[in-house]
């Protein structure tokens, strides 16, 4: 009886411990380039300029406004997955060739949306032998799981949020075979007013929804009764067990908190106001990274405020949740309202950001103090200025390091540094209506995506093309 109880006692921690299968599984990301979001790829980058172009592809056959092909590709060995316009298509890296395609933006089966909710936005997730995305816009979102080896539907969830609830944060992290996702709900916003959106968690076997992670018991005690988040603007990442996240309450000061949720014992272990002095909030688009010994935020600001557009960034260590250090920059337009992503990279206890000043500069992220900084001559032209569109802030950049280099991409152009001396390895230029939308490492070479962009932001364009560069 005491062996039974014993075997009982023993296959109870293990499970309860979420030990199980799924544990080593490893996952891929496109966007930020992995679950910590910290946009770091372990490769050796191109230190040399490069010359050639191995392949040159319109993967999505993409035709369309640039706001909605920003993601990267997602890499899983020697295959590259692109997901844009309800299309995904994956391709050998080596040659280009495409191996398979699949257009979602047509009714099917599963019954998923046609035409505009049918675009995929965020980059594809593989997880073993699937394809995890989030399809649609808001406010029609759905999570849809596809074989990574046929391209077959296996499950869609319902609509994500409705008509009047902002719906879901970035693409969905997957810890231990369930995905997670910020999100809201649409059928409380109609009964109570209230969208009460919280994590929610899926089986990615079956689509069942298993969890919702609620905010009420930390959140309660600090905001009161008004403890809305704001799904659109929460930025989650992962560390083990761990999910870090920043997100926003709609009480009178729309303030932003962080917090930290372990997956494991179900429990938040950090919930604090994230501390905006200086910054004048609300903030419009908010990023979270993390590495080994810091969590890293930043956030845009101020855009539609008729306020001077900031950009935000706040350090802390990730073990005593202490604050160690923020910076604030500014653009010299007051008035005129804009639009921007900014994002950062985190790598070697070294971040790297696009400052609202002009400056792409490496922070130490223990101290705050600029280790080096860029700034190109180019970014001060009447042409940048006039094709930006935005007066005088970056729409959009992408920042990601490697091993050995750092590439940075601003407008019609590609840098390459070498991160511990900030020297410019080399610059790449593309014609004038070109514009950069992302890049994704791979080993000793550069996957690039851009497009013809020659006026408005929301206007078609030329194709979205991505070349493989050696």
């Amino acid at each position: 009886m005491k062996k039974l109880l014993l075997i009982f006692l023993v296959v109870f921690l293990i499970s309860s411990s979420g030990c199980n299968k799924t544990v080593n599984i490893p996952v891929f990301y496109g966007e930020f380039a992995n679950a910590q979001r910290n946009s770091y790829v372990e490769v050796n980058g191109l230190r040399e300029a490069p010359n050639k172009v191995v392949w040159s592809i319109n993967p999505c056959n993409c035709l369309e406004a640039l706001r909605f092909v920003y993601n990267a590709p997602t890499i899983e060995g020697d295959r590259a997955y692109f997901a844009s316009g309800g299309i995904i298509t994956v391709i050998d890296i080596n040659t280009g060739k495409e191996i398979w395609k699949r257009d979602y933006s047509k009714p099917s089966p599963l019954g998923i949306p046609s035409g505009y909710a049918s675009l995929f936005i965020y980059s594809p997730v593989i997880y073993n032998d699937k394809i995890v995305i989030l399809g649609g816009a808001s406010p029609r979102e759905f999570l849809l799981v596809i074989d990574k080896n046929t391209g077959d539907p296996i499950w869609k969830s319902e609509v994500i949020g409705g008509d009047y609830a902002e719906t879901c944060s970035e693409q969905p992290l997957i810890i231990n075979g369930r995905i997670y996702l910020a999100a809201s709900s649409k059928e409380n916003y109609e009964k109570n007013g209230d969208l009460q959106a919280g994590i929610w968690v899926w089986d990615v076997d079956t689509g069942k929804v298993i969890d919702r992670i609620s905010f009420d018991a930390v959140a309660e005690p600090i905001i009161g009764k008004y403890r809305t988040m704001h799904p659109a603007v929460t930025s989650l990442a992962q560390d083990g067990s761990n999910i870090y996240g920043v997100t926003q309450f709609t009480e009178s000061t729309y303030r932003t908190y962080i917090f930290c949720y372990d997956t494991l014992r179900k429990k938040f272990t950090w919930f604090a106001p994230i501390g905006e002095e200086g910054f004048n909030s609300p903030s419009q688009k908010t990023h979270i990274a993390v590495n080994e010994n810091f969590v890293a935020v930043c956030m845009v600001g101020n855009q539609w405020m008729e306020k001077e557009p900031q950009f935000f960034i706040k350090v802390f260590d990730k073990a005593s949740h202490k604050p160690l250090w923020q910076n604030i920059t500014k653009t010299v337009q007051s008035e005129n309202p804009i639009l921007t992503f900014m994002i950062i990279a985190i790598h070697n206890n070294k971040l790297y950001a696009m400052l609202f000043d002009k400056r792409f500069v490496c922070f130490d992220m223990e101290t705050g103090k600029e280790i080096w900084s860029f700034k190109d001559e180019d970014w001060q032209s009447e042409w940048w200025n006039k094709w930006n569109n935005y007066g005088d802030c970056f729409n959009e950049n992408d920042i990601v390091a490697t091993m050995d280099v750092v590439y940075f991409n601003a407008g019609n152009a590609i840098y390459a540094f070498d991160p511990e001396t900030g020297k410019l390895l080399w610059r790449k230029v593309a014609k004038k209506e070109n514009l950069f939308i992302n890049m994704m490492p791979v080993e000793k070479g550069l996957i690039v995506k851009y497009q013809d962009f020659p006026s408005g932001y929301d206007t078609p364009q030329g194709p979205v093309i991505s070349e493989l560069w050696k």
